[in-house]
């Protein structure tokens, strides 16, 4: 298996450098995009420091010839589960596909098998550790293989096998959503908004300016977590909000 390293940039957009938790979960995703490359998949994360349209990326990245990118070391973070969580226990993987259908060509599907059985045996994973990104948000990602479960348990065979592990007729395990929420907007109000070191608000770490938008992670003992901008810099923080109304 041939893995190809094009790091993204470090950026507070799709490679933060922040470290993993312990690995538990492979997330599958499709890149939604139809047809399209492997290297302009990753290009397009890369890119998300200068257009900050949105927080997203991925560990790897496999292409229509079967070709996998390493896009984030796998001791860091990716922004690509939806869930803050589940982001820092799990190693994103997206896949090409050749059109709007969803379902991976066998290039692709050959090098998915082979890669995420490389991982589950390097972190002793079972094959049920790998989920959908519909496993964790709802989201219809990746859409051939949630629309059709019966393939999802074959692909997860077909990494049973590989690993000689025994197979499954799971199509996914029922305890992998979290107690966390997707990533929303969190957006301030008419007045400065402070943020809190913690959700008791005993520490003021920073604020968000009037009318300021910024990523929520989810509401933690009524407290929203959000990730803002350090004024005049271009360092974010984490913290939290005592506002809940600017939630999105």
């Amino acid at each position: 298996m041939n893995i190809e390293d094009r790091l993204l940039t470090i950026n507070p957009y799709s490679r933060s450098g922040e470290k993993q938790n312990k690995i538990q979960y492979i997330v599958v995703h499709w890149v939604g995009n139809a047809n399209t490359s492997a290297l302009a998949n990753k290009n397009y994360f890369d890119n998300l420091k200068n257009t900050h349209k949105t927080s997203a990326s991925s560990h790897y990245i496999i292409g229509l010839n079967g070709e996998i990118i390493r896009c984030i070391p796998e001791n860091e973070v990716a922004f690509h589960s939806g869930s803050y969580s589940r982001n820092r226990n799990s190693i994103g993987i997206e896949n090409c596909h050749p059109d709007w259908n969803g379902q991976f060509n066998s290039n692709t599907y050959n090098s998915l098998v082979e890669l995420c059985a490389d991982i589950c045996k390097r972190y002793g994973l079972g094959i049920n550790n790998i989920i959908r990104h519909y496993d964790v948000t709802g989201k219809s990602c990746p859409k051939y293989y949630v629309e059709n479960p019966n393939a999802w348990v074959q692909f997860k065979n077909d990494v049973a096998n590989k690993l000689g592990q025994a197979t499954t007729t799971v199509v996914s395990p029922n305890d992998i959503k979290g107690s966390d929420e997707p990533v929303r907007i969190y957006k301030n109000g008419s007045t400065k908004e402070y943020i809190y070191s913690d959700t008791n608000l005993t520490k003021q770490i920073g604020y968000l300016s009037p009318y300021e938008q910024c990523d929520c992670f989810g509401i933690f003992n009524g407290r929203p977590m959000v990730r803002y901008k350090v004024d005049g810099t271009s360092n974010y923080k984490i913290g939290f909000a005592k506002w809940t109304g600017g939630v999105k």
